[in-house]
């Protein structure tokens, strides 16, 4: 395995990282349509995203790509000034993302796609801060959005919903990583 990095590689992992980056946004403002696809957002984020992601762990089969993209979409989030203190948390835990891909081998299919489901977390600090700081989120709800989308977020988010959330979460990112599997077994011999 080639580990060392050329400009070519960094340039294709910001590239992708960006696409990754956008894909979060869309579906976060998809979030401002009603609080059910803000609270799945993890779990929608894993799905939309399981081709770009097994496209550039498949591309550059090497270390820190996974680290290179997290850095790159929390300080895109920073800029943006949607980086909050749980999504601070949960993008740091994603890296583990990267460990699982050292252990099980960087060309290993399955290793890819179990690092993708752990990747897939990275938002889940945005929809965990209804459970974590109910009032605030309720507060900041209302005031950002409108009093009703508050009171409809408020009973969606029952204590149950959060393991169906990370439920929902594992499974779409499966999902999203087999279709990634899918599109690009042709391109990718360690996709087969």
């Amino acid at each position: 395995m080639n580990s060392k990095w050329t400009g070519k590689d960094f340039g294709i992992t910001a590239g992708i990282s960006l696409v990754y980056f956008m894909i979060t946004m869309v579906v976060m403002m998809s979030g401002a349509l009603t609080p059910i696809l803000w609270i799945f957002m993890p779990a929608l984020i894993g799905f939309f995203t399981g081709i770009p992601y097994l496209y550039i762990v498949a591309k550059e089969a090497k270390p820190g790509v996974v680290f290179l993209m997290n850095l790159i979409v929390g300080v895109i989030y920073f800029i943006a000034g949607e980086l909050s203190n749980l999504v601070i948390v949960t993008l740091i835990i994603t890296v583990l993302a990267e460990g699982v891909r050292k252990v099980g081998g960087y060309h290993n299919l399955k290793t890819t796609l179990f690092s993708h489901v752990i990747f897939s977390f990275g938002m889940f600090g945005n929809p965990l801060y209804i459970w974590a700081f109910p009032e605030y989120t309720v507060a900041r709800a209302t005031e950002e959005m409108s009093a009703e989308y508050a009171t409809v977020m408020q009973n969606v988010a029952q204590i149950w919903m959060l393991p169906v959330m990370i439920a929902a979460t594992v499974i779409l990112a499966l999902v999203g990583s087999m279709l990634g599997k899918t599109v690009l077994k042709n391109n990718f011999p360690t996709l087969r």
